[in-house]
């Protein structure tokens, strides 16, 4: 398991219009932030945790699959934290930094916000 707490929301980080979060950890520019979830990990990044279709996330209490893990999720998240969340199916493009997640709902998230990857 890893585990990051949410520790900034960028004011343009949540749209009614789109079913994704960017994350990045707080190396992020000011550019970076405006449009992002900013997570904090509370334990090491490189603890052996691989990212994979079938394993959960979680953000507080609401619990999601991950049905596909783009191919630069891995090393992206270890280095820098970073990863797209997309709340939908998954395309038959599908973006190397997204994580793919069901249900196709997105999440209440809110500064202290626990995120979970199980």
């Amino acid at each position: 398991m890893l585990k990051a707490k949410v520790v900034e929301i960028g004011p343009e980080a949540v749209s009614e219009n789109d079913n994704l979060l960017i994350l990045f950890d707080e190396t992020a520019s000011t550019q970076l932030r405006r449009v992002s979830v900013v997570q904090r990990f509370t334990e090491p990044q490189n603890n052996g945790y691989q990212f994979q279709a079938k394993h959960q996330l979680s953000i507080d209490d609401q619990v999601y699959e991950i049905t596909h893990v783009g191919q630069l999720v891995q090393s992206n998240m270890e280095m820098i934290g970073h990863a797209t969340l997309f709340f939908e199916e998954v395309p038959e493009k599908t973006q190397h930094n997204g994580i793919y997640l069901k249900p196709y709902k997105m999440p209440k998230i809110h500064v202290g916000s626990v995120i979970k990857y199980l």
